[in-house]
């Protein structure tokens, strides 16, 4: 058998590390592995493979593919990234890599919205500035709990189940909006509702999650509509993509207040531009799409795609199966 993996990404946190591919070989000796960084020598290699790790392939690559049969994508997002009609008509196998950054993105939503609440933006500058602001923080500028707090979460999947699980464990109150309302329940979401209930879980919200994966029809899912049924002073977080919030309307309710700040690791345009309001704004948080990064990241992706592998040799079913009609 013989699997081509071609990883190649401008961002090198998502860029496979050559000793990664040399654990794949020591792990799979019976399989020749095909390593490719160029787009190219993909095209070229892809044609005899029956099994492609990649993050991202062309048409013309499926196209050219005559023996593929299975396509493992690096990363959790498909959508864009790979031609899934195209798959979906060769009946060729997708799976991804859903739950591998769960934890850490769920982590730094969390991180952020404690810097907002404890007012970390400000205690750090002061202590850059050698200033003891006690006063500031028990007069303007009072810090606030997470305790008692609403949050809803767009997108109740592997992210938003562990956003959910450590705002339950600070004592907050958990809505959960997914596709698939009737599944059950998990115990730390004090409700689940549908999409087509999206106003009722954004009404009387304290903070809003956005970790749903960016299809079309989250296609700016968020617009000054949705963000004017959220409570005055409510927090935006955004995991998943810049494109599913209008990022005009955001910047209008920050401007105004009624939005009383964002946690943002996703943006319209990225890298965000020097001249974005958003690096200037009181009450945000920027990071640079860097919220699933550690040093563990590829072994626990490459750990994923060698149980797979062995599944496949087996002919078992394959974990995190994707459904290209739906794109997730």
């Amino acid at each position: 058998m013989k699997v081509l993996v071609y990883i190649a990404w401008g961002v090198k946190a998502w860029k496979i590390p050559e000793h990664q591919v040399a654990v794949l070989r020591q792990r799979f000796p019976e399989i020749t592995f095909l390593h490719e960084v160029d787009e190219a020598d993909a095209l070229r290699s892809i044609q005899d493979v029956e099994v492609s790790f990649s993050s991202r392939l062309t048409d013309a690559m499926i196209e050219n593919a005559r023996c593929l049969r299975w396509v493992h994508s690096a990363a959790a997002a498909v959508e864009g990234l790979l031609p899934l009609a195209h798959l979906s008509r060769r009946n060729i196998t997708v799976t991804n890599s859903r739950g591998i950054q769960a934890i850490p993105i769920a982590e730094q939503a969390m991180a952020g919205l404690l810097a907002l609440a404890r007012r970390m933006d400000l205690t750090f500058a002061a202590q850059r500035e050698k200033r003891w602001i006690q006063g500031q923080l028990c007069d303007t500028d009072w810090p606030w709990m997470l305790h008692r707090k609403t949050m809803t979460i767009l997108g109740l999947g592997t992210i938003g189940i562990e956003v959910a699980k450590r705002a339950h464990a600070f004592g907050m109150r958990v809505t959960g909006v997914r596709r698939s309302a009737d599944r059950p329940k998990p115990d730390f979401v004090d409700r689940v509702l549908g999409t087509d209930r999206l106003a009722e879980g954004l009404a009387g919200c304290d903070i809003l999650v956005v970790a749903a994966p960016f299809v079309t029809r989250t296609n700016r899912l968020i617009g000054a509509g949705q963000l004017a049924l959220l409570n005055p002073g409510a927090i935006l977080v955004n995991v998943a993509r810049g494109q599913i919030v209008a990022e005009d309307a955001m910047v209008d309710s920050l401007r105004t207040g009624h939005l009383g700040g964002a946690v943002l690791d996703v943006f319209d345009r990225e890298p965000l531009d020097p001249s974005s309001p958003l690096w200037s704004l009181a009450n945000v948080v920027v990071s640079p799409h860097s919220s699933g990064f550690r040093a563990s990241h590829w072994d626990d992706v490459i750990d994923l795609f060698s149980e797979n592998l062995r599944r496949y040799q087996r002919g078992e079913p394959l974990l995190n199966p994707v459904d290209c009609s739906a794109g997730y």
